[in-house]
């Protein structure tokens, strides 16, 4: 008897869970669907439209590589490549996270007007192809690297697709935060965003821990992002100090902002455009 109870509470279960997974499944189509569609927008029909998208972080990387070389920037080990990369391709991870995010998916134009497609929808399929091009951007520019005989090696992956997703899990999180901000104050909406900023400037891309003075580290240190940069260069090079860091740290400040951010978000839901 206890047996046929146990089978009979199981299939009273099983229809429930059958609907949990095929809800989830249908979100990751969504998700699916609105990446293809925006890279269709953007790069329409040219199959080298998407290299585009690797052009802004790649001058950005090459300028600054040479600005740290010729400048003679304190950098541990004189890794400038792999001290250029990781710090910012972390922040690029992030940030495109965060405008994806705090722009509310205002892209593509009406698609929000498609059946069962919300402006998270929109917004998380933003984060996924901030996560997925990035992870690309960190791995292909190694190959150009090396043909110029640079000192590099493809980073350590599960390390590296470790980094970026708290990269753009910080990113959503912050951008749902900053959103609801928005919402909340729409006179403070150009302020909030300029905050990234304030976020760039102390995330570890200019500078390391372990080489700029003690007395700013300790404030430096606060900011997430910079822990992510370090273990970043660290994937690169495994020589690479990371004694004053942490990935336990940016991890807990991902959570907090994304359940914070959809918190605000939830109760907003029945504002304008939620």
């Amino acid at each position: 008897m206890a047996t046929a109870r146990n089978w009979t509470s199981d299939l009273r279960i099983w229809p429930a869970v059958s609907r949990q997974l095929g809800g989830a499944v249908d979100f990751m189509l969504i998700i699916r669907a609105l990446i293809l569609r925006n890279v269709i927008v953007r790069h329409g029909e040219n199959p080298l439209g998407i290299l585009v998208e690797f052009l802004r972080p790649s001058v950005l990387c090459l300028a600054h590589y040479f600005y740290f070389t010729y400048t003679r920037r304190a950098v541990p080990g004189h890794q400038y490549a792999i001290f250029t990369l990781g710090g910012f391709s972390i922040y690029f991870a992030f940030v495109a996270a965060f405008n994806a995010t705090f722009e509310g998916g205002r892209w593509p134009n009406g698609a929000t007007l498609l059946a069962g497609v919300t402006r998270m929808h929109l917004r998380m399929a933003g984060v996924a192809w901030s996560f997925v091009i990035h992870i690309i951007f960190a791995f292909a520019v190694i190959v150009p690297l090396l043909l110029l005989h640079q000192d590099v090696a493809f980073p350590n992956l599960p390390l590296t697709l470790a980094d970026f997703a708290m990269a753009v899990g910080l990113g959503f999180g912050y951008g749902l935060v900053m959103s609801s901000f928005g919402i909340m104050f729409p006179a403070l909406v150009p302020f909030l965003k300029v905050t990234q900023w304030a976020v760039f400037i102390t995330s570890g891309v200019y500078d390391s821990l372990v080489t700029m003075p003690r007395i700013l580290a300790q404030y430096i240190w606060f900011n997430p992002l910079i822990h992510l940069a370090e273990f970043q260069r660290y994937a690169y090079y495994p020589g690479y100090p990371t004694y004053l860091v942490s990935l336990t740290y940016p991890l807990l400040w991902a959570i907090g902002l994304i359940l914070t951010g959809l918190l605000m978000n939830r109760a907003l839901c029945n504002r304008k455009f939620r």
